[in-house]
């Protein structure tokens, strides 16, 4: 979209666009104030009073114009219109309705007609609410979860297109640290293997856990007329993990390399032989995840009383326990409302052979992984992980186990720490 003739010519108004969507992607809504849009995109000074410079309410009106014009235009048969309504500034992703589509794409476009690589026909998809009691609350929940984080797919890799209007500034500190020994030669690739979402909600829904093999057979489809299956066949993923995905993508450029996101499902394991790669989730919605957990330290379980996800600590050391979970489903006990503490797991592991190193970032909930994404990816997160893990500034980053803790917030996270490690052997490799 950013690069399409209504935006081409506006660079202030792409960094406009970005800005907006990346944080309401991220779930940082509380970022989108007139002085932060000011000062991080439009050159204001910090300090600067909105009261006495409206160019954020005179852009924001451009910007609408430029909205409605493009989805009028070249993007008149996107299956996701974004508008930004009147009185803030948070855009909203809306699905086309399949008629609206079928209508425009038998229309002449004007304009310049641009590919779209990140169109999802599943943006507009309904599930339809099974009559059993004990599911329709989940179904519920599933079909507002399809619509709207298919949503954010599409637009977050809109995004992941228009990397060329951030910084590519090489980073330095912890980050380079980290990442420098990923981008050792020019042009390299980050392949990044995002969770598939639908599986792990097929598994909540089925009370089953199911591993890699069943995940390839693809034999948990079942029968088209299942009810289930509209729900399974969904390619859908986390706004956080797509999040996480855009941050790498700028790190990836800042190095001189790029970014090769792939949707769990379509990975297979050719995919893996050669090149660094992360994964984002854990084996319930990313079961690549399993191919590496018996190497590691900490891994995910469930509770088995209650069924919620915890991390499981194989050889606690002393003021260590021996599981750290969260309360119990949220379906039941609401739990994604309150605050409490949550859990989440940073890893970095050497390949054996052709293989290159891996990071893995998993949380027990949605705020944690959206922690463990900025523990990696944010430099003074970064800084603070590599400090706890006491690894030495200026020198490539070892491979470890981080088990962090943050305060679970609607919405948001606090206080991340690290209150366990392991450092790993020089020799240990996984992936041989």
């Amino acid at each position: 979209m950013v690069n399409s003739e209504v935006f081409r010519r506006s660079p202030a108004l792409r960094a406009f666009l970005l800005y907006i969507t990346e944080r309401v992607i991220s779930g940082r809504t509380e970022e989108l104030k007139e002085q932060s849009i000011g000062a991080e995109v439009l050159g204001r000074k910090p300090n600067y009073n909105p009261a006495d410079d409206n160019i954020v309410r005179v852009r924001a009106h451009e910007l609408r114009g430029r909205l409605e014009k493009y989805f009028s235009s070249e993007g008149a048969d996107e299956a996701v219109v974004i508008t930004m309504p009147r009185g803030g500034y948070a855009p909203e992703f809306v699905p086309r309705k399949a008629e609206q589509l079928e209508e425009a794409r038998s229309k002449p476009q004007t304009g310049e007609d641009v590919p779209q690589a990140a169109r999802e026909d599943e943006a507009s998809a309904e599930v339809e609410i099974i009559q059993k009691p004990a599911l329709r609350h989940w179904l519920a929940f599933a079909a507002v979860l399809l619509v709207a984080v298919a949503a954010s797919v599409a637009i977050t890799r809109s995004v992941l297109q228009a990397r060329s209007l951030v910084s590519s500034a090489r980073p330095t500190g912890a980050i380079a640290d980290f990442w420098g020994q990923f981008f050792e030669k020019p042009n390299e690739e980050l392949k990044v293997v995002y969770a598939d979402t639908s599986f792990a909600l097929w598994q909540d829904l089925n009370g089953k856990t199911l591993d890699l093999g069943d995940y390839l057979n693809r034999k948990y489809y079942g029968e088209k007329g299942n009810k289930l299956f509209n729900v399974v066949m969904r390619r859908v993923t986390s706004p956080a993990d797509m999040a996480i995905s855009v941050h790498l993508s700028t790190i990836a450029e800042q190095f001189g390399g790029q970014e090769n996101p792939q949707f769990a499902r379509d990975v297979e394991a050719a995919f893996f032989h050669q090149g660094n790669v992360v994964l984002i989730g854990s084996h319930r919605s990313d079961p690549w995840v399993a191919v590496y957990e018996p190497n590691l330290n900490f891994t995910l379980d469930q509770d088995q009383h209650s069924g919620a996800p915890l991390f499981r600590n194989r050889t606690p050391q002393a003021h260590e326990d021996a599981t750290y979970g969260i309360p119990d489903m949220y379906d039941t006990q609401r739990s994604e409302e309150k605050t409490y503490p949550s859990y989440g797991v940073v890893a970095l592991l050497k390949g054996c052979g052709d293989h290159g190193l891996t990071v893995l970032v998993e949380g027990l909930n949605t705020q944690a992984t959206q922690a463990a994404g900025d523990l990696v990816s944010d430099p003074q997160r970064m800084d603070m992980l590599l400090r706890s893990i006491g690894h030495k500034p200026g020198t490539s980053v070892a491979p470890f186990e981080a088990l962090f803790q943050v305060i679970s917030l609607p919405g948001g996270y606090d206080n991340p720490r690290v209150i366990a490690y392991r450092l790993r052997p020089p020799e240990a490799c996984v992936g041989g």
